[in-house]
């Protein structure tokens, strides 16, 4: 896993919801309406990591829910897509996650296409071919000022890897930024970090 390094932004989101989990060559050229899109959401998935990043401590400030009353389908909808990207990260086969990101995605930091997504998820799974993901909080929904239909949502979950004689285990709180339209929803950003003191690594 990749993580991002930590510096402060400070924005207000439009609402916040808490939902409990219930149990985890050469780039093609783009038009330039499109290339101008993405670089806007490379921009701001960048500041929205970085706000994650510096508001750990600050939960008692956040906005009321509202989410819940005005848009229950949205809210339900995308927490159950975060909820389903971290479990599908068990499967053995990358495209079960794969399947719940956009075309473009902006991946630990990096602007990739999803097939590039996918080939990054299958190189984890070749480090640690035993997963195991268990979601350990609330799920918590932004919806993101200024960008219709644009949400960050972030779950805390644990983990544990083994490869043979080797063990790695402890929690991470994973960001993800989820567009939401009339055709779905997909996630195009993705982000985390270790939770501090949580990692466990042995070895037989």
């Amino acid at each position: 896993m990749r993580f991002s390094a930590e510096s402060r932004f400070k924005m207000q989101p439009r609402f916040v919801t808490k939902i409990y989990p219930l149990g985890d060559s050469r780039p093609a050229r783009l038009p330039s309406a499109e290339l101008l899109r993405f670089l806007l959401f490379a921009v701001f998935l960048t500041a929205l990591s970085n706000f994650t990043n510096g508001e750990e401590n600050h939960h008692v400030n956040r906005t009321p829910p509202l989410a819940t009353a005005e848009k229950p389908e949205v809210t339900t909808e995308l927490v159950d897509l975060v909820e389903a990207f971290v479990v599908a990260g068990e499967k053995d086969d990358p495209a079960a996650r794969g399947k719940y990101l956009g075309p473009k995605v902006f991946y630990y930091g990096h602007p990739r296409t999803r097939e590039q997504a996918v080939k990054a998820i299958a190189s984890l799974y070749r480090r640690w071919p035993r997963r195991k993901f268990a979601l350990t909080e609330a799920i918590d929904l932004f919806e993101i000022p200024n960008h219709r239909g644009v949400y960050r949502v972030t779950a805390v979950y644990e983990y544990k890897f083994d490869n043979l004689d080797e063990h790695l285990s402890g929690k991470s709180k994973l960001t993800c930024v989820v567009e939401h339209d009339q055709q779905g929803s997909r996630i195009i950003g993705v982000d985390e970090k270790l939770v501090n003191g949580s990692t466990d690594y042995q070895t037989e």
